[in-house]
């Protein structure tokens, strides 16, 4: 099979609040296309799982992880570390993202496939190491990148970040 989904309703229940720009609704845009194409029934699905705390520090001190657990299980509507939105549901939907990423990155190097979509939230490109940011709790491209480095040993690796702006954390992680 060429290309398989990352796609599940839980990343709906990261809840940034009304009218946030960042919200499940954008979830629901790429879903409702994918079953317009009927691709989301033909292809298929890449299952999800919890990335674990060693994966997650591949680009994020342990520090942090912490900081963000904490944060989230006391409440917080944002995190400590910068303008993230969070909920009561948010690290485990984040680590989910992250974990089923990693199982995609996984699909692809065993040959099962050639292409993974991950239509995943939060989003990513934005979290720096230290410091979640622009609507990212975890730098999901980043932690993908150092896992097929570390588990495969790839020596290179490309992102292309197609958003109309910056991917700053992911340049943060890599900037040496």
């Amino acid at each position: 099979m060429d290309t398989a989904l990352l796609v599940d309703p839980i990343f709906k229940l990261h809840d940034t609040g009304a009218g946030h720009p960042e919200c499940a609704a954008r979830y629901d845009s790429i879903t409702t296309a994918l079953e317009r194409t009927d691709l989301i029934h033909r292809l298929p699905k890449i299952p999800l799982r919890d990335a674990t705390d060693d994966e997650i520090a591949l680009v994020h001190p342990r520090a942090y992880i912490d900081t963000v657990r904490m944060d989230i299980q006391k409440g917080a509507h944002d995190l400590s570390t910068g303008d993230t939105a969070v909920c009561k549901d948010s690290w485990n939907v984040a680590v989910k993202a992250v974990g089923g990423i990693l199982n995609a990155v996984d699909k692809i190097m065993s040959g099962d496939v050639n292409h993974a979509f991950c239509a995943v939230r939060p989003p990513g490109h934005h979290a720096t190491p230290t410091r979640g940011m622009g609507f990212c709790i975890f730098n999901n491209v980043a932690i993908a990148a150092r896992y097929v480095q570390k588990k495969y040993s790839a020596e290179r690796v490309l992102i292309a970040d197609w958003d109309v702006h910056h991917g700053n954390g992911t340049q943060d992680a890599f900037y040496t």
